[in-house]
């Protein structure tokens, strides 16, 4: 199964994945970068009322480019 990496930028920190996780395919990566960008959302939400901006990149196994998910696409 290839690796997927989830890297994260917002206004606030960024985050490289060096762990990566197993994901059947792409779809399946970017339904797990959905979700991470949901919870961060919601988190930042209850912390201090303002969504996070920024962006999930995901890299396949090659660390090549395979999307970038707007943090404002979880918030709905």
């Amino acid at each position: 199964m290839p690796r997927y990496y989830f890297n994260i930028c917002t206004d606030a920190f960024e985050e490289t994945d060096v762990v990566g996780e197993s994901c059947p395919d792409d779809v399946a990566a970017l339904g797990k970068a959905f979700r991470a960008a949901s919870d961060l959302v919601q988190h930042r939400l209850r912390s201090d009322g303002h969504p996070a901006s920024g962006w999930i990149e995901v890299e396949d196994q090659y660390h090549r480019p395979v999307l970038k998910l707007p943090l404002t696409a979880a918030a709905y």
